[in-house]
């Protein structure tokens, strides 16, 4: 029993991996088909983020995670629900508060930008059901880097 356990525990562990590699690569293949259908021309950051610049912001003005950041956006699945709209400045949040690709997104556009930004589960809220967002969601936005702090 001894030598059967870690093999066990070996396999289970594989399995899991293969599974979550299975789900992260359809989130990958939705992603691209969506891409595809928006007609838009996307950029890959290599992280699994794509984004698509509507207007360049100002390159000196990038924010870090140290920063306090203030923006606006509209959140939708790839089905085109609308989980947040927030289309008017809001308040400060530090960056680090955001999901990963949402923060990978406000410091692409730079101050005074606004892009879309598409990425998958991983860079979002993962398993974490969240309202108007089922768990291992890949995740659009439309978002503009008002300033940061």
């Amino acid at each position: 029993m001894k030598k059967i356990l870690p093999f066990l525990i070996a396999v289970l562990l594989l399995s899991n991996c293969s599974s979550d590699q299975k789900r992260l690569e359809q989130e990958m293949d939705d992603i691209l088909v969506w891409i595809d259908d928006s007609g838009l021309e996307f950029t890959a950051s290599g992280t699994g983020l794509y984004y698509h610049i509507e207007q360049a912001g100002n390159p000196n003005r990038i924010p870090d995670s140290s920063h306090e950041v203030s923006f606006k956006h509209m959140g939708y699945l790839l089905d085109s629900t609308v989980f947040s709209n927030g289309w008017s400045p809001s308040n400060h949040y530090p960056l680090v508060g955001l999901v990963a690709g949402f923060q990978e997104g406000l410091k692409i556009v730079g101050e005074g930008g606004r892009a879309v930004v598409v990425f998958p589960s991983t860079l979002g809220y993962g398993s974490t059901v969240r309202p108007g967002i089922p768990e291992y969601s890949p995740l659009v936005f439309r978002l503009e880097l008002v300033n940061y702090y």
